[in-house]
């Protein structure tokens, strides 16, 4: 099997994860709604200038393109209900919830894209969504519960369109391209979170308290992530791509180790090790 979604792959981890220190920084000085439309701004002018810049001959039929729309959407749906669930639940339980995609975009792509998996790969994803529950997953302590429900709710929501819109972009990915697909998105997605802003706030654009920098860096970090993330997908199949990709909590937490003073628990410890044996079954 060709390797070349792996170099995609590891720099969405890289970008991602790095991405989300900075966000962890600056997610309680700055709201969801005003984060999501700066996030919409920096990351429909970054992909832009990236489709303007890389874009080429293209399929001009209908479907794929209209693939690309419903993955883009859910996707902006996915971050929606994301932050919906962070103002309802823990963050530790919320994160595990919605970053728990990987299974439904694998079986998604098995049934739907035709896509199969060597007994290696099949070993592999499998230690790696395991791997990724013990890493992230923390237990609350029961109080709020029906608050927390609701963020459960709100989160599993994200699981589905986040899961779903993977699978749905490949599709729309193998006729038009990774760059047509990602000029879609910087339409699609920032005109989501406007809105969203525009109705949860009525209109109010808040400066952010946090350090500016930080929180530009964190949004050319993710922005940079999701255009590596899309070519590993151009390049590989997404029931392999989507659970490698989804490790960048594993580097967010190492790093957040060392700039947030963060410790790793025994858990977190004994995932890693599961992660780090799951990388050499991809290559048999």
């Amino acid at each position: 099997m060709d390797l070349l979604w792996l170099p995609f792959s590891l720099a969405t981890i890289l970008f991602y994860g790095l991405g989300q220190v900075f966000v962890k920084e600056t997610r309680t000085q700055i709201s969801s709604a005003n984060y999501l439309l700066l996030f919409g701004g920096n990351i429909g002018v970054i992909w832009a200038v990236y489709w303007l810049l890389f874009h080429g001959d293209t399929s001009f039929e209908a479907w794929p393109w209209v693939q690309a729309v419903i993955a883009a959407a859910l996707s902006g749906a996915a971050y929606i209900t994301f932050y919906e669930a962070l103002k309802h639940g823990k963050v530790s339980i919320v994160g595990t919830v919605a970053g728990a995609y990987a299974p439904w975009t694998i079986l998604l792509a098995l049934l739907f894209l035709g896509e199969e998996m060597t007994y290696g790969e099949g070993a592999g994803v499998a230690l790696v969504v395991a791997g990724m529950l013990l890493f992230t997953y923390s237990p609350g302590n029961g109080n709020g519960r029906k608050t927390e429900i609701l963020g459960i709710a709100f989160a599993v929501c994200s699981l589905f369109f986040w899961g779903t819109s993977a699978t749905v972009a490949k599709g729309a990915i193998d006729v038009i391209g990774d760059t047509n697909f990602i000029g879609v998105y910087a339409a699609v997605c920032p005109a989501m979170w406007a809105a969203y802003w525009l109705v949860t706030t009525k209109g109010r654009l808040e400066m952010p308290k946090a350090d500016l920098r930080v929180l530009e860096l964190s949004m050319l970090f993710l922005a940079a992530g999701g255009i590596t993330m899309y070519l590993a997908f151009a390049n590989g199949n997404v029931s392999i791509v989507s659970p490698i990709t989804n490790l960048y909590p594993v580097l967010t937490i190492a790093a957040a180790k060392v700039r947030l003073k963060e410790n790793l628990t025994l858990k977190q410890y004994a995932a890693l090790a599961m992660l780090l044996l799951a990388i050499p079954l991809f290559s048999l």
